[in-house]
Order: C-alpha cells, then structure tokens, then sequence
C-alpha cells in the first residue's frame, strides 16, 4: 500500500499517517494522490461517527479498512517512508503536461491539489513529520498542516521558479501567512532550498529534532499534548485557527493551477526539467520569446 496509517503505541490518541513509497522518494503521484484521499476520507468518516452507530450517508460502518481504536484518535502525525518526506511531484506526470492542453492541465492540477489537500478536512491536528527532503508539493503539504517538525539536516525546498513554474499545492497561500509575504517573495521567487535550521529561523518549521533523537516519538509526543485535551475543545480551536488562514484558499488554488497551465506549455518548463536531469543551472527564454 503508498499509504499506510497505524495508531501510535506510545499514545492510542494518536494517528501515523504515512506515505510509503520510499524507492521513489515519496514522489507525489495520481495514484498516491488517490489513496491518500481515501484514506483521509475514511479518517473522516471515523473521526465524525459516533461509535458503534451506522455512517448517515452509506448505512454501514463507516471504517471497515481502519484499525480498532480509531475512533478515539485526537491527532493526527503526517510522515513519509524512508530517508525522505516527499520529493515533491512526480517528475514523470509532471513531464507528460507539456502535451495536455492549458484548461485540461489547469483542471488536472486542481485535482493533483485536491487529493493531498484534502489533508486540511481532518478534524483533529496533522503534525508534519518532516523527516528528510520535503522539497516543491512535498514541502506545500507541510504547510497545510498545524504544526511542522523537522531534523536539523533536513532540506526543504521551493523550487518552483527555478523549474521554470509556478508554485502549486498551496504553497503561495500558505507561506505569505505563515511567514510574511517579504520571506515569502525571497523564498518562492528564488526558488531556495534551506536546511532544517534555516527553515526553522525562517519559521517554516516549528520545532527541530536533533538528529540522533527518535523523530517520530517527538512528533507523536507533540500530537499527544494535544490530544490528550479536551477533544470538542480542541476542534473547535482548530477550525478557529484554519478558518483564519483559509480564507481565500479556493481562488489561491485555482490561480495556481492555471498559471501552471500557462508555464507547461512554454519552453522554460521543458528547460527547467532538463536542467534538473543534467545536473546544470537552467537558461531560461527572456519573457517576451515566442
């Protein structure tokens, strides 16, 4: 399975979420994309059911793929398998745009958003794991969970603009709010890749784990603080806290997909891809090239 989740066994109050597909890097993928959609639709539905009652919707019980005990998460850490977070999009799927035309990239690429967004719908705080590269959607994702923990070694990237595209999955939104919109401009327009601890003086990240600490049982005990609260209260704190941030998502997303729609037709993308590929500094065309 590219995604996997497990209750915690140092706190049952707590969720692991996982992407596993470590021989790729976690690459966001359709298909990942897809089944992590469904997992967090499925989270969903166990999360917002009352225990031992039939679903509203469908009539039966609503998490027949979750473990026993699920019901009684109250936070949620978000990782990847491996050596890596995620290293972004799927350089593959992302190569195979420049053949679409522009209003079915743009359609496409709100889904591609969508699935790992979906993220955001859970009702109980995501603590992003980061524990190695998070680097373009990878490191979007980060930024659409609550609270963000990473190594000291780490890298997190933003590499968009030197691919010769627009930032997607969020991540103009997000950033300008997390961090202002000058750290912001610097960080997205010049396509930085940081370490943990830039990330962290940035605040990108919140937290940073020492190399040699067990990453995951900190992220877990960071979710346990706040699962060990008061459940009602800390969901409606967390729609609080994501109602103020979200607004304005819905057009951020869209603009984002077509924008990007508009780079994968040009040549700079093809570029961008092939510099990338031969381990060389893009040249890009001057803006007003045909």
């Amino acid at each position: 399975m590219n995604v996997l989740f497990e209750i915690s066994k140092a706190n049952p109050r707590v969720g692991i979420i996982t992407m596993n597909a470590p021989k790729a890097l976690n690459a966001m993928t359709f298909e990942l994309g897809s089944s992590f959609k469904t997992l967090v639709g499925e989270l969903n539905l166990a999360l917002t059911t009352p225990k031992d009652s039939l679903d509203p919707i469908v009539g039966s019980t609503p998490t027949p793929t979750l473990p026993s005990g699920v019901k009684d998460v109250n936070a949620l850490v978000l990782t990847g398998a491996g050596r890596a977070f995620s290293a972004g999009g799927d350089m593959k799927f992302l190569g195979s745009r420049t053949d679409v035309p522009a209003h079915v990239n743009a359609a496409t690429m709100y889904a591609f958003y969508q699935n790992f967004l979906s993220v955001r719908s859970l009702p109980v705080p995501v603590i992003a794991a980061i524990n190695g590269p998070a680097i373009g959607a990878g490191a979007c994702v980060t930024l659409a969970c609550d609270y963000r923990v990473a190594r000291s070694d780490g890298v997190i990237g933003f590499n968009f603009c030197k691919l010769g595209i627009h930032p997607g999955m969020g991540g103009s939104h997000y950033l300008p709010r997390l961090i202002g919109p000058g750290r912001a401009a610097k960080v997205l327009l010049g396509g930085a890749r940081m370490s943990g601890d830039e990330a962290k003086e940035l605040g990108i990240v919140d937290e940073l784990v020492p190399t040699d600490a067990d990453f995951v049982e900190r992220a877990v005990e960071i979710a346990g603080n706040m699962a060990d609260n008061s459940p009602v209260a800390v969901r409606g704190m967390l729609r609080t806290l994501r109602q103020q941030v979200d607004v304005g998502l819905e057009e951020s997303l869209r603009r984002e997909a077509d924008q990007q729609a508009i780079n994968y037709a040009r040549s700079d993308w093809r570029e961008g891809l092939a510099a990338v590929m031969e381990k060389r500094e893009p040249v890009f065309d001057p803006f007003f090239a045909k």
